[in-house]
């Protein structure tokens, strides 16, 4: 399949799946207006503690260095999924901070919104992806992979991970590795799918990174301060929690950003958390044991 095939079909793709990661169109069908850089987009809504967490400055036993911490996420139909790597297990909430349920997992590591009512969660010890579904609180599917991974995403209907190998994308019908991108020396730890795109981030390093799907063309960015987490805005652009307490708000292509000033969001922890949900129209933030819920 030649270049100019391969990238009508990736954007058919993308048509179709899009959506989900940019629901927020105008009434025309045009893509909305992408955000000016640091502009306030949420607003603070809500403030719960979860169950208990445990510690976020513990160590990964498999990649010595990186640090595990937890996370949450709102799924597409507004449930709260947090992840306890030290309890081995993930507690669901309703936004209002009441609890719904419990899954036990074996030390899980990271967490994704996989579609409506479900999530993948990478466990780590394991080798593999667990998809979990929220209503019914039961595990779904396991995914058995070759090695282990960091962090997990979705982009076109598949779900891809980080590892030493670089990027693994995974149709998860299939369970195959449909696809390696390397990445040199920079392991995968955190990272987020964008509608062309895929952003990462090596462990507590200073660079975040940026690959172009269709052009096979990779990119990074120096910021200001080591990369705790990212996530994805409806226009494609992320937001970045770094360890000196601050938020940026990065470029589509991965090139310039901006300091957030969005209150609530220019107080953080020492390590947040972060996970937007563009159907839901929220972020949440996660310092240790406070869910911070925002709305735009």
């Amino acid at each position: 399949m030649n270049d100019a095939i391969q990238k009508f079909v990736f954007y058919a793709e993308k048509v179709l799946t899009c959506r989900r990661q940019n629901p927020d169109k105008q009434s025309n069908g045009q893509e909305r207006k992408p955000y000016k850089l640091g502009q306030d987009i949420f607003y603070y809504n809500h403030q719960f503690t979860t169950n208990g967490t445990g510690s976020q400055s513990k160590n990964s036993p498999l990649f010595p260095g990186l640090i595990i911490s937890n996370k949450a996420v709102v799924t597409d139909d507004g449930h709260v999924a947090c992840i306890n790597y030290d309890y081995s297990s993930m507690e669901i909430y309703n936004t209002d901070g009441s609890h719904v349920g419990t899954i036990q997992l074996q030390e899980p590591y990271d967490i994704t919104v996989f579609n409506n009512f479900t999530v993948a969660v990478i466990i780590h010890r394991c080798q593999s992806i667990d998809i979990l579904d929220i209503h019914n609180t039961q595990d779904v599917k396991s995914i058995q992979l070759s090695t282990a991974c960091l962090g997990i995403t979705t982009i076109n209907n598949k779900l891809v991970v980080g590892c030493s190998e670089g990027l693994l994308i995974i149709d998860p019908q299939t369970e195959e590795v449909e696809k390696t991108i390397e990445t040199g020396d920079c392991i995968p730890h955190r990272l987020c799918g964008s509608c062309d795109g895929l952003f990462y981030t090596d462990g507590c390093s200073y660079y975040l990174y940026h690959y172009n799907i269709p052009y096979n063309k990779f990119s990074k960015v120096k910021l200001p301060s080591g990369v705790s987490d990212v996530t994805a805005l409806q226009d494609g652009s992320v937001y970045v929690t770094c360890y000196e307490k601050l938020v940026l708000h990065v470029s589509s292509d991965g090139q310039k950003y901006k300091k957030v000033t969005t209150k609530g969001l220019a107080s953080l922890g020492f390590i947040s958390k972060i996970s937007v949900n563009p159907i839901q129209k929220k972020l949440v933030m996660r310092t240790r044991d406070l869910v911070t819920d925002f709305m735009c």
